[in-house]
C-alpha cells in the first residue's frame, strides 16, 4: 500500500469512527475519540453514509483493537450488533433472500453475547428490545416472547416497557392467545404514557376482547380509539390518512360488536352517560346500520339509524340519518315504512319545523335535496290515493259499511297532498315547478273538501302565472268552489252570517275577474249571468240590474237561456229596488224564454203575482183603500191558478169590509171557498163570510155559517165559539127554539170559559121565560145562580155578579107573582100565613140580589122589597072583614089591622128611603125613579111637593 493510499483508508476509518459515535450530531473533525475520552461522553447513532455494512462492522472491529476503555469497547460492541440489526432490516426490506437462519441470525448471535458478556449493563433494557425484535421479524415469535417476558421481569421501570407488552400483545393475538394478549394490551393502556402505541394497544385490545365475547368491554376499549382520535365536530375526514383508516376500522369492529351485543340500544346505554362520546355517537349509529345494511338486515339497519334520530333530534347529522332509515327501507323494499318516514323527514326538517327555524344555512342546505324528493313524491302519492278513492266510491262497488270511514280517508288524502304542494312552494319558491304545484295544490284542497285553499291557489294560477294549460279552467274552478264554500256554510247553519255574505261578495268578484280575464271563454256568458244572479243574492242590486241589463238582447242574439237568466235578475233586483211596476214587466219578459206548463213558467208567473200584490201595497200604503183592491184583484185575470192569487183575493175581500162593502166582499170571499176549498186560507174563509152577513144584518145567514163552523171545523175551541155565536144570531133572526137548543147544547158540553157559560144559561133562562116556561126558567135561573156562587173566586167577575143578581131578580119576580096570587080572605089566620109565606120567598130572593151590589140590580131588588111591604100594608088595611060586628067589634078590628100593617108601610118607607139616598152620590136608575115615585104616595108631605116657579117680568123698570 502507497503512502497516499494508507491516509487516505485512515482517513476513512476516522471518518467512520465519528461517524459512528457521533451519533445524530454533524460531523465535527475536533470530536477526536481522545476527546470522547476526556469528557466521558456516551456513543450515540450517528446517520451512517451509503457505505456496506460489513465494511462499518470491520470499521468497528479494527476500532475495538485500539480501545482499551471497557466502557467504549461495549459501545463498539453494541454498535456492530445495531449493524447487523440494520443489515437485516436492509435485507428484508431489498427483498433479498435469507440465509438458512433468516435475516438476523448475526444480530441475535450479538445480542446474545452482549447480554452474557455485559449482564449488568444498563443497556441491557435496549439489547433485549432488539433481540426479540430480531427473533420477532424473522419469525421466530416465540423466543421473541420469551426475551420480551424477560424484559419486562429484569426492566419494569424501562420507558420501552410499553411498546414491550405491545408487541408481547401481538405475539399472543397472532397466535389466538387473546386472554394473554388482552393482559398484554391492558398493560399498555395501564401505563398510560402517550406513545405511538396506545391507539393501537386500544383499539387491539377491544379486537382482543371482541374475540373473548367480552363484547361490553371490546365496545368501550374500541371507543377509547375513539375518544383520543375523532375530532371534537365529529369530523373524521379531517385526519390523516393513518388515523383515519385507524377510525375506519374501529368503527366496522363496533358495527359488529354491537351487533352482537343489542344493536341500537345498545349504543343507547354504553354511551348515553359519556358526553367525550357525543362527537362520534353518531358515527356509531351510521356504522351499524350500514353494517346491518351489507347483511340485507334491513329493519335492523332502519332502525339503528332511527334510534339516532330518536335520541338526537336537535343534531345537525339527524337528516343524514334520517335520509339513511328511508334508504333503508328502499332498499329492502318495506313500502309501507318508507312514505311515513318520507313524511317525518319533511316534518322534522322542512321549513314549518323547529330544525329549519334554527339551524344555519350550510346545515339547512344538506337537507334541500331530500325535501325537493320527498315533498313532490309525498304530495303525488296522496293525490294519487285520494283519486282512486274517489273513483272507487264513485263506481258504487264500495259496501255501505266502508264508505264513511273511505270517505274520510280521501279527504285526509286530498288535503294532506295539498299540504305538501304548498310546502313544495314555501321551500322552493324559486324553482320551475311552482306554477304546477300551486294548480295541483288547488285541485287536491278542492277534492278535500278546503275550499278557500283551492280558491286560493286557482286565482293565483288563473291570474297570477296565467298558466297557459291551466289559466282558463283555474278561474273557472275558482268560481265553483267560491260556489261550493258557500254551500257548506249554509249547510253548517251560517246562512244570513256576515261571513257568508263575505264569501258571496268575494266569489261575485272572482266571476267578474274571470269575465275580464278570459272574456274569449265560452264559458263567460254563463258566469256574466250567474253573476247578475249573487250580485243579486248580495243585496247589490244597482249593479245586479247594470250587468243583466247588459246580457240581455231583445232581438235573441243572446243565448236564450242567458236571457231568461238575466231577466229574472233584472225583475228580482228591480223587485228589491221598490219598482214593482218594472218587476212585473222583468217577468213577463221572462216567461218569454220559458216553456208554458213548466215548473219554472209556474214560479215566475207566482213571482209576477207578487209584484201585483206589492203594487196593490203600495197603494195600501198610500191609504188608497180602492186603488189596492184593484190590484190585488188583477191578479185573478193576469195569473189565476197562483198562490198569491188566493192571498190577494183573500186581502181584496178584506179590505173590502173595511169599506162596508159587504156584497163585493161577500161574492169574493165566496168565490174563493168554492174555487180553494182545501187552500191554507179557507179555513178562516167561513169565519170571515160568518162575520161579514153578521156586519151585514144577515143574522139568519150568519148564524147558518157559525153553524158550520160549528159542526165542520177541526179546532174545538173554534167550534165551541161558533156554537156560540150560531145561538145569539138565531135569537137575533128570531129563531128562538133552534137558539134556545144550541144555547142548551154549548152550557151542557162545555165548562169553559166561565164566562160564557154563564152567558149560556142566562140565554137559556131568558128564552124560557119568553115561551113561558116557567119551571125551566126557574131551573136556568138556578144555574146561573149556582154557576156564579159555586166558581173560584178568581172565576167570578163583575158579570157574573150581574148575572147572578138578574137571576135572583127574576126568581123574586116569580115569587111576587105567587104573592099577588094568594088573597087575603077571612078568616084571616087561615089566609095570611100562606100569604107571608109567598112574601119571604120573594123577599129571601131580593135581598139575595141585592147583595151581589150590582147597582141597577140592587136598585131592581131594593124597589122589588120596599113594592111588596107596601103592597102587604095596603092588602092588610083592605082585607075583608067579618060580617056581623058591631060598631065597636068593628073599629076594634080595624086598629088592629092597622096595626099589622103600620110596620110594612114603615118598612117600605125605609127601604124605598135607602134606594133613593143612592141618587145622593150621583147614582140614578129607573128604581131609583119608581122609588122617588113610590115615596110621593107613601109621604106625600114630603116626596110629593110642586116647584114653585117665580117669573120676573117687567116689574122692575
Amino acid at each position: 500500500m502507497t503512502p497516499r493510499k494508507e491516509r487516505v483508508t485512515m482517513r476513512y476509518s476516522v471518518v467512520m469512527l465519528a461517524l459512528v459515535i457521533g451519533g445524530c450530531g454533524t460531523f465535527d473533525g475536533g470530536k477526536t475519540i481522545g476527546r470522547l475520552q476526556e469528557r466521558n461522553q456516551e456513543l450515540t447513532d450517528i446517520p451512517l453514509p451509503r457505505v456496506m455494512h460489513a465494511d462499518v462492522r470491520e470499521e468497528y472491529r479494527e476500532l475495538l483493537k485500539t480501545i482499551e476503555d471497557r466502557k467504549l469497547q461495549e459501545q463498539i460492541e453494541r454498535r456492530i450488533a445495531s449493524v447487523y440489526m440494520l443489515e437485516g432490516d436492509y435485507n428484508q426490506l431489498r427483498g433479498v433472500l435469507p440465509g438458512a437462519n433468516g435475516y438476523f441470525p448475526d444480530a441475535i448471535t450479538a445480542y446474545h453475547d452482549l447480554l452474557e458478556k455485559y449482564p449488568a449493563s444498563a443497556e441491557n433494557a435496549e439489547a433485549m428490545y432488539q433481540l426479540s425484535k430480531a427473533y420477532d421479524l424473522d419469525g421466530r415469535d416465540q423466543e421473541a416472547k420469551a426475551i420480551l417476558e424477560r424484559f419486562i421481569e429484569d426492566h419494569p421501570e424501562s420507558g420501552r416497557l410499553a411498546e414491550v407488552y405491545f408487541r408481547k400483545g401481538d405475539i399472543h393475538f397472532r397466535h389466538e392467545e387473546y386472554e394473554e394478549a388482552e393482559q398484554a394490551y391492558r398493560s399498555v393502556v395501564r401505563i398510560g404514557k402517550e406513545s405511538t402505541f396506545l391507539n393501537n394497544s386500544w383499539y387491539l385490545l377491544g379486537w382482543s376482547q371482541y374475540k373473548l365475547a367480552d363484547y361490553d368491554n371490546s365496545l368501550m376499549s374500541f371507543s377509547q380509539v375513539l375518544d383520543r382520535l375523532v375530532p371534537e365536530d365529529g369530523k373524521v375526514e379531517k385526519l390523516d390518512n393513518v388515523n383515519r383508516s385507524l377510525v375506519d376500522d374501529t368503527m366496522r369492529i363496533m358495527s359488529v360488536g354491537l351487533a352482537y351485543a343489542g344493536g341500537a340500544s345498545k349504543i343507547d346505554s354504553m354511551f348515553a352517560n359519556r358526553p367525550e362520546s357525543a362527537k362520534y355517537t353518531w358515527i356509531l349509529y351510521s356504522s351499524l346500520g350500514k353494517h346491518y345494511l351489507e347483511k340485507e338486515r334491513y329493519e335492523d339497519s332502519a332502525s339503528s339509524f332511527r334510534a339516532f334520530v330518536v335520541q338526537n333530534p336537535d343534531s345537525d347529522r339527524a337528516p343524514e340519518m334520517h335520509a339513511e332509515m328511508i334508504r333503508a327501507y328502499v332498499d329492502g323494499e318495506f313500502s309501507q315504512q318508507v312514505l311515513p318516514e318520507k313524511e317525518s323527514y319533511v316534518r322534522n326538517y322542512g321549513v314549518a319545523s323547529e330544525f329549519w327555524r334554527t339551524k344555519p344555512a350550510d346545515i339547512k342546505a344538506k337537507v334541500i335535496p331530500n325535501l325537493k324528493v320527498y315533498i313532490d313524491e309525498l304530495a303525488r302519492h296522496y293525490h294519487a290515493t285520494g283519486q282512486r278513492l274517489k273513483r272507487e266510491l264513485a263506481e258504487g262497488t264500495v259496501k255501505a259499511a266502508a264508505q264513511v270511514a273511505m270517505a274520510s280517508e280521501q279527504r285526509t288524502s286530498f288535503l294532506k297532498a295539498a299540504g305538501f304542494y304548498g310546502e313544495f312552494e314555501q321551500t322552493f319558491p324559486d324553482d320551475p315547478k311552482v306554477p304546477e304545484m300551486v294548480y295541483m295544490r288547488a285541485e287536491a284542497a278542492f277534492d278535500g273538501g278546503d275550499y278557500p285553499a283551492a280558491i286560493a291557489g286557482y286565482e293565483r294560477s288563473a291570474y297570477e302565472f296565467r298558466h297557459p294549460k291551466y289559466g282558463p279552467d283555474a278561474g273557472y274552478a275558482a268560481i265553483i268552489a267560491y260556489q261550493k264554500e258557500v254551500e257548506r256554510m249554509i249547510a253548517a247553519g251560517g246562512d244570513g252570517s256576515a261571513e257568508l255574505v263575505a264569501w258571496r261578495s268575494k266569489g261575485v268578484d272572482s266571476q267578474l275577474r274571470f269575465v275580464q280575464e278570459y272574456r274569449d271563454d265560452e264559458r263567460s256568458g254563463a258566469v256574466l249571468a250567474k253573476t247578475s244572479e249573487e250580485l243579486f243574492a248580495l243585496g247589490r242590486y244597482e249593479k245586479a240590474l247594470e250587468v243583466a241589463t247588459g246580457i240581455v238582447s231583445r232581438d235573441g242574439k243572446v243565448d236564450p237561456e242567458l236571457n231568461r237568466t238575466a231577466w229574472g235578475v233584472i225583475a228580482h233586483s228591480q223587485y228589491e229596488l221598490g219598482d214593482f211596476a218594472a218587476a212585473e214587466e222583468g217577468y213577463r219578459n221572462q216567461l218569454r224564454y220559458v216553456a208554458a206548463g213548466s215548473k219554472e213558467h209556474k214560479d215566475v208567473t207566482e213571482r209576477m203575482a207578487v209584484t201585483i200584490y206589492k203594487q196593490g201595497e203600495q197603494a195600501l200604503a198610500a191609504k188608497d183603500l180602492k186603488g189596492a183592491v184593484d190590484q190585488f184583484l188583477r191578479i185573478k185575470a193576469v195569473a189565476p191558478a197562483t198562490d198569491v192569487r188566493v192571498i190577494a183575493q183573500f186581502d181584496a175581500a178584506t179590505h173590502l169590509m173595511t169599506l162596508e162593502d159587504w156584497d163585493r166582499a161577500l161574492t169574493e170571499m165566496n168565490e174563493l171557498r168554492r174555487l180553494f176549498p182545501n187552500h191554507k186560507l179557507a179555513a178562516d174563509l167561513s169565519q170571515k163570510i160568518a162575520w161579514a152577513y153578521e156586519q151585514d144584518e144577515q143574522w139568519l145567514r150568519a148564524a147558518r155559517e157559525y153553524e158550520d163552523i160549528y159542526r165542520s171545523h177541526g179546532k174545538a175551541e173554534v167550534r165551541r165559539d161558533a156554537l156560540f155565536l150560531s145561538a145569539e144570531l138565531y135569537e137575533k133572526a128570531g129563531e128562538d127554539q133552534q137558539a134556545l137548543e144550541y144555547f142548551k147544547k154549548w152550557a151542557f158540553d162545555y165548562e169553559e170559559p166561565y164566562d160564557t157559560r154563564m152567558e149560556a144559561r142566562y140565554h137559556v133562562a131568558y128564552l124560557y121565560k119568553q115561551m113561558d116556561d116557567l119551571n125551566r126558567h126557574l131551573y136556568w135561573l138556578r144555574r146561573v145562580i149556582d154557576g156564579h156562587n159555586k166558581a173560584p173566586s178568581n172565576w167570578q167577575s163583575d158579570r157574573s155578579a150581574w148575572l147572578a143578581a138578574w137571576a135572583n131578580n127574576e126568581y123574586g119576580d116569580y115569587w111576587r107573582i105567587e104573592f099577588d096570587r094568594v088573597k087575603l080572605r077571612h078568616p084571616l089566620n087561615a089566609s095570611i100565613p100562606r100569604k107571608n109565606e109567598k112574601l119571604k120567598n120573594a123577599l129571601d130572593r131580593y135581598q139575595q140580589a141585592a147583595e151581589y151590589q150590582v147597582l141597577d140590580q140592587t136598585t131592581r131588588a131594593s124597589f122589588n122589597i120596599a113594592d111588596l111591604y107596601g103592597q102587604f100594608a095596603r092588602e092588610l088595611m083592605d082585607a075583608p072583614r067579618p060580617a056581623g060586628l058591631s060598631s065597636l067589634e068593628a073599629m076594634q078590628y080595624e086598629l088592629i089591622l092597622e096595626e099589622q100593617a103600620i110596620p110594612f108601610e114603615e118598612l117600605a118607607i125605609e127601604v124605598h128611603q135607602a134606594n133613593i139616598e143612592r141618587s145622593w152620590s150621583g147614582m140614578f136608575n129607573s128604581w131609583i125613579g119608581k122609588s122617588f115615585a113610590a115615596m110621593a104616595k107613601l109621604n106625600p108631605a114630603r116626596f110629593d111637593k110642586q116647584e114653585v116657579q117665580v117669573a120676573y117680568g117687567d116689574g122692575i123698570r
